[in-house]
């Protein structure tokens, strides 16, 4: 009888920690300048910006675990 080898943990990289800061950090400089452009950089638009770019940096930071 074989034994059961222990199943190994996988441990996130920091890696996909900077690379999700980055991409938060890149979309959230696109919002502002689209929103600069369109003459709507208000801060209602630029708050709803951090979040949609803190969301996306989150999503990458899971989806690369």
């Amino acid at each position: 009888m074989s034994q059961a080898q222990p199943r190994a943990r996988i441990k996130p990289g920091r890696a996909s920690l900077i690379g999700g800061i980055a991409v938060g950090i890149a979309a959230f400089a696109i919002w502002f300048a689209v929103a600069g452009e369109l003459h709507a950089a208000t801060p209602p638009w630029l708050a709803a910006g951090a979040i949609v770019a803190a969301a996306i940096g989150t999503w990458i930071r899971i989806a690369d675990l």
